[in-house]
């Protein structure tokens, strides 16, 4: 099993991310692999729509 973990380039950003998709993510915070394909889709939409630029990252662990 891969873990991933999800970074912010700020933290206003990731409070938005959050708002936008009611989650608790916290910058640094662990994902597992099953939520990954999911959670990297809404990442990228954000980055594209909502924040204009990689806002949001999800990489390896």
């Amino acid at each position: 099993m891969k873990v991933y973990k999800i970074t912010s380039a700020t933290k206003p950003f990731m409070k938005m991310f959050n708002n936008y998709y009611d989650y608790e993510y916290q910058n640094g915070d662990f994902v597992s692999d099953k939520d990954y394909e999911a959670l990297k889709s809404e990442a990228n939409h954000f980055n594209n729509n909502v924040a204009m630029g990689p806002a949001i990252k999800i990489e390896e662990a």
